[in-house]
């Protein structure tokens, strides 16, 4: 059959099925446990949350884990509303425990070491390639497409630099790290300039699949005054007003330009990464008030999210556009967890933001289309954030492409097939306590923390997680200061979530095929970008 007679084909199957194409919205947050997640939190109490993390609350926050779970549970009143009429996987995370990797799986379907990438810095030296975003399916189908918020996989603009010392007629190639020592106010230039959230040409979102893009290409933007948005390939200047609703603003405005053309859009809020100060504006704080400045701003925050993003779904609704928008809902990786980023973080799991255990990699995971998925609520199979965009492009009538990690979950949330469509997820590279509260167990700081952390990697299947930790160098870590050498552990995490219990004795037989799985993909794992060649060494056959 020839590609424009399948393209038709399809086109009117999911015709046929709803009507017409849907609008697509993808919404992410950033650094969001689960445990702060409203409707996956009902029956979380405050015996299930990490007990550390308890332990530093408790000697240095104002707050109770009590006061922290009753916020929690009224933060998200929209999305929770979307989720009870829609569909959310009690089993879904994310491709990596940090941002920018799990962010370019999400944009290619790819796990992240299949592209050698397993650390941000791997990313922010690399990033996405030339038509691998999946947006592309859709643009070229004939949607309207836009990026909202962060980006986060590409390389910075060495050009906005350049383009700051050629005014002084300097005609060196002089590099960030170099430039604050050599010429501090061409450093200071060069911010202004927005460089710190530029991205090259090449990687723009104008040029992977994009009629429009809004945002930053870096791990966070203040969510005021911030130097580091761009529209377009233009540096937008000095950001007035509170970014989230900034954000939305850009989205509705995109969507009021369609006039009825099919539209994708990603919104990838800044919110609820660091930085958590300053305030959320005052509206957002009715109902939050705590004795902890941490907690109330916080929670503030979140629901700035949550009411900004129903501006959207009210905005949709009046104008008859919701009955036929598919919506997913997600956050790049588990919570930070730890000072700004409160109680319950990742709860009932342990452990946080770049490591892991199920604190790191478990995220919420869900989807409302009110004309193409009937009201499921809590859904068992095993997803991934990955999946989001091949069941868009199903969705769309198009055909996701085949040689990718990702599939779609179009057949499980239309009830027409409830079959898993993954035999197993699989995680590598860096495997750290820099991210979350469990830092405060370093003998070093944070950064340098970064560069000596372990490898690791993780193969789930079915009940059963087995983790691998590389070589723990000496002088690391408190509780081990003389070093480890590494180690495999093998967890039932529906029977112990917190991973507590190490079977792996008990289980030898089942350690040693998951083991073999994981070890049949790791052959073709590429070297890192950047990262240390002998922490990624211990990671592949």
């Amino acid at each position: 059959m020839k590609p424009i007679l399948l393209l038709t084909f399809l086109t009117t199957a999911i015709s046929a099925f709803t009507g017409e194409q849907p609008n697509l919205l993808f919404i992410m947050l950033d650094d969001l446990g689960a445990g702060h997640c409203q409707f996956y939190n009902d029956n979380l109490t405050v015996d299930q949350f990490d007990p550390y993390f308890k332990e530093r609350v408790a000697r240095t926050q104002e707050y109770t884990p009590e006061q922290a779970l009753e916020l929690s549970k009224k933060a998200m009143p929209a999305l929770t509303k979307l989720a009870r009429g829609g569909a959310y996987f009690q089993r879904a995370y994310a491709a990596s425990s940090l941002c920018a990797p799990s962010r370019l799986a999400i944009a290619t379907g790819k796990i992240p070491p299949a592209a050698g990438v397993y650390t941000n810095m791997d990313v922010e030296s690399g990033g996405i390639k030339p038509g691998e975003h999946l947006a592309h399916k859709l643009h070229d189908a004939g949607y309207a497409t836009a990026h909202i918020g962060k980006w986060h996989v590409g390389k910075r603009d060495q050009q906005v630099i350049q383009d700051a010392l050629a005014k002084h007629g300097i005609t060196e190639t002089v590099w960030w790290g170099q430039l604050g020592k050599k010429y501090p106010g061409i450093w200071n230039e060069a911010w202004e300039a927005g460089y710190y959230g530029s991205v090259v040409p090449e990687q723009n979102p104008l040029n992977n699949g994009f009629d429009y893009y809004y945002g930053y290409n870096n791990w966070a933007s203040q969510f005021y005054d911030s130097t580091l948005v761009w529209e377009n390939t233009e540096h937008a200047g000095r950001q007035s007003g509170y970014n989230t609703e900034v954000f939305t603003d850009k989205a509705l405005n995109f969507i009021r330009k369609q006039n009825g053309k099919p539209f994708y859009i990603q919104l990838h809020y800044h919110a609820v990464h660091d930085y958590l100060e300053p305030n959320a504006p005052k509206k957002y704080w009715k109902g939050f008030q705590s004795t902890s400045y941490n907690l109330s701003n916080f929670y503030a925050h979140l629901n700035a999210a949550d009411q900004n993003i129903k501006r959207i779904l009210d905005y949709l609704e009046s104008t008859g556009q919701l009955e036929n928008t598919l919506i997913a809902f997600t956050s790049d990786n588990g919570a930070m967890s730890g000072e700004a980023s409160v109680l319950p973080g990742n709860a009932p799991y342990t452990g946080h933001k770049g490591m892991f255990r199920q604190g790191g990699i478990r995220v919420p995971l869900m989807f409302y289309w009110k004309k193409g998925i009937k009201p499921q609520g809590a859904l068992e199979q095993l997803a991934s954030s990955m999946d989001i965009i091949p069941t868009f492009i199903a969705a769309a009538g198009l055909t996701p492409p085949e040689q990718i990690d990702a599939k779609s979950l179009l057949n499980i949330l239309s009830g027409k097939d409830p079959s898993e469509v993954h035999d197993q997820l699989i995680w590598a590279g860096i495997h750290a306590r820099a991210w979350g509260f469990n830092r405060h167990r370093s003998l070093v700081g944070k950064n340098a923390e970064r560069t000596k952390a372990p490898g690791g990697w993780a193969v789930l299947k079915g009940e059963h997680v087995l983790r691998y930790t590389g070589t723990i160098e000496a002088g690391i870590y408190e509780d081990q200061p003389d070093g480890c050498p590494d180690r495999l552990e093998l967890f039932n995490i529906r029977q112990d979530p917190a991973e507590t219990r190490n079977i792996i004795d008990q289980n030898p037989e089942l350690a040693e095929t998951l083991k073999a799985e994981y070890l049949k993909r790791a052959a073709d794992f590429p070297p890192p970008v950047v990262w240390k060649k002998e922490k990624w060494q211990e990671l592949v056959p």
